[in-house]
C-alpha cells in the first residue's frame, strides 16, 4: 500500500527504494508555516518524509489565504501548526507529525532541532532567521532560509562548515517591513524550491546548492542564480 503511493516517484531509476526509504527515515522541521513554509510541508510530505515538526505560534487570517495554501477559510482564527498538522495527516495517515504552537526562543532551538536531517526556515522577521542560521552552524545541521516580498521570492541554503552561511551576508539591521506585501505565486515557487533542496540532501540525488541565492520575480522567465561568498569574519561561521 505504501509503495503504491509512491509508486511514480519510485519507477524513477535513479530514485527508487533507496531515496524512498531514506526520505521515510528523515526528520524534518518547518519553522514558520506561512506561504513558503506551508507549501514546503506539502510537497515533503507527499514525497513521503517519515517525520515532520511544524512550528508556528500564529493563527491562520482572512489575509494571509492568497499564499498559504495549506489552509482554507473555515480555518480562520484557528491555530497554524494545528491544522497543518490535520492537513499533512491527510494527506499520508504514515507521517509522524509534531506541532509546536508557540513563540520560539532561541534557547529553544537546540532542543528542537535535536535529531533532524534538514530545517526548512519560513520565518518572517531577521531575527528569527538569525537565530535559526546560528542554531544550525553550531548544530552541523543543513538548512534553507526562504523570503519573499512583491513580486520575488528567494532561498539562501546553508551547509554548516562548506557553504556561506545566512550571517555572512545579513545581520539584525537588514532592511524588513512591518506587513509584507507579496504576490501568492511568489511565495509558492520559492516554497517548492525549498522542498526540492531538502530532498537533495537528504538522498543525496543532486546538489543542495547551498552557498547562492536562489531568485525568482515574477518579471523574468527564469530563476536567477547569485553566489555568495563566505565572510571569513563571520561571527557564526567565520574560520
Amino acid at each position: 500500500m505504501e509503495n503504491e503511493r509512491w509508486k511514480r516517484q519510485l519507477a524513477i531509476p535513479q530514485f527508487g527504494m533507496e531515496a524512498q526509504q531514506k526520505l521515510r527515515e528523515s526528520r524534518v522541521v518547518v519553522l514558520g508555516l506561512g506561504g513558503v513554509g506551508g507549501v514546503a510541508a506539502l510537497y515533503l510530505a507527499a514525497a513521503g518524509v517519515g517525520c515532520m515538526v511544524l512550528v508556528d505560534r500564529d493563527v491562520v487570517e482572512l489575509s494571509n489565504l492568497n499564499r498559504q495554501i495549506l489552509f482554507s477559510t473555515a480555518d480562520i482564527g484557528k491555530p497554524k501548526a494545528e491544522i497543518g498538522a490535520e492537513r499533512l495527516l491527510a494527506l499520508d495517515p504514515g507521517l509522524k507529525l509534531e506541532a509546536v504552537v508557540k513563540d520560539i526562543r532561541e534557547t529553544d532551538l537546540k532542543a528542537l532541532l535535536q535529531g533532524s536531517h534538514f530545517v526548512l526556515d519560513g520565518f518572517d522577521k531577521n531575527a528569527h532567521r538569525l537565530a535559526v542560521n546560528r542554531a544550525c552552524v553550531r548544530m552541523g545541521l543543513p538548512a534553507v532560509h526562504g523570503f519573499a516580498q512583491d513580486f520575488s521570492s528567494e532561498l539562501i541554503a546553508v551547509l554548516p562548515g562548506q557553504s556561506a552561511c545566512l550571517a555572512c551576508v545579513m545581520d539584525e539591521n537588514f532592511p524588513e517591513v512591518k506587513e509584507t506585501p507579496v504576490l501568492g505565486v511568489s511565495v509558492g515557487v520559492i516554497g517548492v524550491a525549498m522542498a526540492a533542496a531538502a530532498i537533495r540532501c537528504i538522498t543525496g540525488l543532486g546538489e543542495v546548492m547551498a552557498g547562492c541565492r536562489l531568485i525568482y520575480d515574477l518579471a523574468f522567465p527564469e530563476l536567477i542564480k547569485i553566489p555568495l561568498e563566505r565572510d571569513p569574519l563571520c561571527p557564526v561561521c567565520g574560520r
